[in-house]
């Protein structure tokens, strides 16, 4: 038994005894950490604490990894982690999501139900339904008719309308692909599993839609990647701000809008500074935010054709008295046009056949911002690299820090190598904004900031090509699933019916199937809609049931 000691307070305090002899060991006490070494370091010296980084070179061969990789670049274990998750794997991450989603949209929407007066819209819901109520002689088409003049008529508007909108999207997010449209071969029969479509909700958050949009607008970007002959990414950022609105969007694109045209090419003019150097591409604008300072920071990235490559690092150039890269000088140019469109400081970019802009008695020109920028620089080259400019007080690096601020912009122009990568980078849009999902105060201004904006638009030589496809889900249109692949390979697909989500599968390339127990000849396991009042008797149906229902 542990002995036993009596303290001063009257309690009994437990004494451990020596570690027990079946371990071998006897128990340590505890050692004197040493003033010289410092906490968390080695007492050797030899080697230094241990790491928890996961991006730690994994030791993995090639014939580990399946040949994916050389022994010459080894593979993280963040990386070797991502490639190794199946399709099954990411679609339980989106679901998850999309719940998380769900949740916060139903919590969003049930705060406004409360501190709303009860009456108004439960008295509308009680209207509607007594709307929809068949009436005798009435067809489907008439009923449905009157019900959507009925509801032009008796729009909710003002808090009321605000609390059906969320009530909306909550049920939109709830029976996302909970139903399924059944396509059948009608070529090869029995031979050929049927393939399923999911019906989706096209919400603008929602994980498992925006993949299925992200991969579309992927493979249409692909195919007129061939009318590219000089691809080039262009990332634009602005300042971090408090809040967003629909008018911050409106206003980001209208001068994203007017940087592409003073870059514009036009084929009639023969110099190439006076005709611009940009032939077309497509833009899309992306919004982050930043949990930890509770802002929104609006960017955007243009992937532009232009009219010859950029230039190599070794063709250099004079620019406000000193020898440049070339590239270097580009840059520049764009980050202060781009700078002219954000900030007043520096006033709009004047007409080609205007002086520069003079304010103050000062000339507001693109060699001054240069000079000024050299004199204000927080890094240089020092011993082959970019390091902090030593020689300054701690209040001059906070006023070139706060010029910096206010006078630069974070601007990005780098050649495409991988195409693949590019258009990736350009419809990040579309799935990087569920990682605020979890939190209220973020997605309702979103959602009000992005409603019926625009957030991908092509320009130039790629203007009016559809990149952006629909957000409602077509599954009338296998096209827009893929390829699906008869056995016989004609390809002559009928539709099933409706099917729960219970009645389908995913195989391992990703495809969803319906489960091999459903009959090819089922209508679906979702019974059809019929209008009150005129429902058909269940021997006069022609709806098949499926074994599924008997479960």
């Amino acid at each position: 038994m542990t002995p036993a000691t009596i303290a001063p307070d009257g309690m009994v305090e437990r004494v451990l005894g020596p570690r027990p002899s079946r371990l071998g060991t006897r128990r340590r006490g505890p050692r004197a950490v040493s003033a010289v070494v410092p906490p968390g370091a080695s007492r050797s010296g030899a080697a230094g604490p241990c790491s928890l980084d996961t991006e730690k070179q994994l030791e993995t061969s090639v014939q580990e990894l399946g040949g994916q990789a050389s022994s010459e670049k080894a593979l993280t274990c963040c990386q070797w982690a991502v490639g190794e998750r199946t399709e099954e794997d990411m679609r339980v991450e989106k679901w998850l999501l999309k719940r998380q989603l769900a949740s916060t949209v139903h919590q969003i929407w049930q705060e406004k139900q409360n501190a709303a007066p009860d009456g108004a819209l439960k008295q509308w819901f009680d209207d509607l339904e007594t709307q929809k109520k068949a009436r005798v002689e009435e067809s489907d088409t008439a009923r449905q008719v009157r019900v959507a003049t009925w509801k032009r008529a008796n729009k909710l508007t003002g808090r009321d309308g605000e609390i059906l909108r969320w009530f909306r999207q909550y049920e939109q997010l709830r029976n996302c692909q909970a139903q399924w449209v059944g396509y059948r071969a009608a070529c090869c029969g029995t031979k050929t599993q049927p393939v399923a479509v999911p019906i989706g909700c096209g919400h603008r958050l929602c994980p498992l839609c925006s993949a299925h949009r992200a991969q579309r607008a992927k493979d249409r970007i692909r195919t007129m990647f061939d009318r590219l002959s000089n691809p080039v990414l262009i990332t634009l950022t602005t300042p971090n701000q408090p809040t967003v609105s629909k008018d911050d969007f409106t206003l980001f694109r209208e001068r994203v809008r007017t940087f592409l045209k003073q870059y514009k090419w036009t084929p009639a003019i023969e110099s190439e500074l006076e005709s611009g150097w940009i032939k077309g591409g497509v833009y899309a604008l992306e919004t982050t935010f930043n949990r930890r300072e509770k802002s929104w920071h609006i960017h955007c990235h243009i992937l532009a054709d232009l009219v010859s490559a950029l230039p190599s690092k070794h063709k250099k150039t004079i620019l406000a008295g000193s020898r440049v890269c070339s590239f270097t000088a580009i840059k520049l140019k764009i980050e202060f046009d781009w700078l002219r469109l954000n900030s007043p400081a520096w006033g709009k970019k004047p007409r080609k056949d205007a002086d520069p802009m003079k304010k103050n008695g000062e000339t507001f020109n693109f060699e001054k911002w240069v000079s000024l920028g050299r004199e204000k620089r927080l890094k240089e080259w020092r011993d082959g690299g970019y390091k902090p400019v030593e020689g300054i007080s701690d209040r001059e690096r906070a006023e070139r820090t706060e010029w910096n601020r206010e006078n630069r912009r974070v601007v990005d122009v780098r050649p495409v190598n991988d195409r693949d990568g590019a258009a990736n980078e350009v419809l990040k849009y579309l799935t990087k904004v569920a990682n605020f999902s979890d939190l209220p105060d973020a997605v309702e201004p979103f959602m009000n900031a992005v409603r019926g904006a625009r957030l991908i638009q092509t320009f130039g030589t790629w203007y009016g090509a559809k990149i952006d496809p629909a957000t409602e889900f077509d599954p009338e249109h296998l096209e827009n699933w893929g390829e699906m692949q008869c056995t016989c390979g004609l390809n002559c697909w009928e539709r099933m019916g409706v099917f729960y989500r219970d009645d389908v599968e995913m195989d391992s390339s990703g495809r969803w199937h319906l489960e091999p127990h459903i009959q090819h000849t089922c209508r679906g396991t979702v019974p059809r809609p019929t209008i009150r009042g005129l429902e058909a008797a269940p021997e006069e149906s022609d709806f098949e049931p499926c074994p599924m229902q008997e479960r």
